[in-house]
């Protein structure tokens, strides 16, 4: 009995030698050049420390399905934004958020589905006070 055990014993580390570990094998190169969906930066503003506004304009032709901002720097409490498209449109979008640093908003879907954004207008209140400054940064969905 003891030599049936040790005989399957020495099948099994038999063919465990012939695995190869994962650290050798072949890594599969991701093909990134299908993406539904890609986000890409639209522009980006320094923001003072008090209450404030900004716009950034974009000056990409493509066609965005939705938006999101991320500040870096320092938090921002963002009040109010208004995205502006090609054809004249004007979408207003109440935050009224505090976004911590190196925080981000939700993703903000554009009415309407895809469509060209000429500028996004940003009212803001930075927090505290000599902590440098804080930057807030768009991305757009396209």
């Amino acid at each position: 009995m003891n030599l049936r055990y040790f005989l399957s014993f020495l099948v099994i580390s038999a063919q465990f030698s012939f695995i190869q570990p994962d650290s050798t094998k072949r890594k599969e190169i991701p093909d990134y050049t299908f993406q539904p969906y890609a986000w890409e930066v639209l522009g980006s503003r320094s923001v003072r420390y008090n209450t404030d506004h900004d716009v950034i304009t974009v000056s990409s032709d493509k066609w965005y399905k939705g938006i999101y901002f991320k500040v870096t720097g320092a938090p921002i409490k963002i009040n109010d934004m208004k995205v502006y498209f090609d054809n004249g449109d004007k979408f207003d979008v109440s935050i009224r958020s505090m976004i911590r640093e190196n925080g981000h908003s939700r993703t903000i879907e554009l009415p309407g589905g895809e469509r060209r954004i000429t500028k996004v207008d940003f009212s803001y209140e930075t927090m505290g006070s000599n902590r440098g400054t804080a930057t807030l940064t768009l991305w757009g969905k396209y």
